[in-house]
């Protein structure tokens, strides 16, 4: 694999953990928020021993991981078609298995194209793709300073901080590429680690308080309090945001299941060095066989508890190499 430099590193795993963010379910309040950051700072804590221990692999982590990202894959694939019902995704007529698989094509399509141009060519696309969510997400908190209702982030908490915290680790779907990439991450490892984390604690922060203080007031109703808060967001007399925030979410998406892909595939490349040809698509088809499969809500504490297993598999179980 090509290495990455430190800023295309935080991009790639960022633009995955925002999508995830993006199609959070259910009653979002500063619960939450706390509850988030939190769980990065655990895995920040893992990352840095990970780093610290060299940041290769062992061959049986591997295998861990290459099941890791098909199953994150496929929760990427899951999260786009549940969020269909609120937000237009162009691709029939009328809602089904068939629209489904077509929009998994498509996007299994562009994962394909990505995959042949190799990763440090996807790595500096994501440096653009994530400065253009940034810009989104500045703007749509700018909005929310201005014209939102701030005692709607005092909302009634409806959950407890340990629930919250499981869920922070449920939505890190970042987690199997940060371990996969950070072995070819140019520079001081360590570096690179704080710069993701802080990142994603800083989008968090964002993100979280923008929802709180635009849709706080009609939490109850919001079934993805992310895009409902993007939706009803107005900057500008003349535009509204949601056309921008559609452009991101659907890039943000292609992006997050072409980064489990390329992951996958060179894990595979790792495992079985003669098998060349097919291993993206491979990938593909694993991916989208279990997003087809998975329930329409995947519980919750199955991915905090994968997400939590590869976490602690990195550290526990990586080479001790030279960083």
């Amino acid at each position: 694999m090509n290495s990455v430099s430190k800023s295309q590193f935080t991009a790639l795993l960022m633009i995955t953990d925002l999508f995830g963010l993006f199609c959070c379910g259910g009653m979002i309040s500063l619960m939450t928020l706390y509850g988030f950051l939190a769980a990065a700072a655990v895995q920040y804590l893992f990352g840095v021993v990970f780093s610290v221990r060299g940041g290769e692999l062992s061959k049986k982590v591997k295998w861990l991981y290459l099941v890791y990202v098909v199953f994150c894959g496929g929760t990427l694939f899951s999260a786009l078609w549940q969020t269909s019902s609120v937000i237009y995704i162009p691709y029939e007529s009328s809602h089904g298995i068939w629209g489904r698989l077509m929009t998994a094509g498509l996007i299994a399509a562009v994962c394909l194209y990505s995959s042949s141009t190799g990763i440090k060519t996807v790595a500096r696309a994501a440096v653009i793709v994530g400065a253009l969510g940034a810009a989104c997400l500045l703007i749509d908190f700018a909005s929310a300073v201005f014209n939102a209702e701030w005692h709607n982030v005092q909302l009634p908490e409806k959950r407890s901080f340990i629930s919250e915290f499981v869920r922070g680790f449920a939505y890190s779907s970042g987690l199997g590429s940060f371990a996969v990439l950070l072995g070819d991450v140019r520079g001081e490892r360590i570096k690179a680690v704080t710069g993701y984390f802080a990142v994603k604690a800083a989008a968090a922060v964002i993100v979280l308080l923008t929802v709180l203080s635009v849709a706080g007031g009609i939490m109850p109703l919001a079934d993805f309090p992310v895009i409902t808060a993007a939706q009803l967001s107005q900057p500008l007399d003349a535009q509204r945001i949601d056309s921008l925030f559609l452009v991101v979410f659907v890039v943000f998406a292609v992006f997050s299941v072409s980064l489990q892909v390329m992951t996958g595939a060179y894990i595979i490349s790792e495992l079985f060095p003669r098998f060349t040809k097919w291993r993206s698509t491979a990938v593909i088809a694993l991916t989208v066989a279990a997003a087809v499969v998975m329930p329409s809500q995947p519980l919750v504490l199955l991915r905090a508890a994968a997400a939590a297993a590869a976490m602690a598999a990195a550290p526990l179980c990586a080479k001790k190499t030279a960083a």
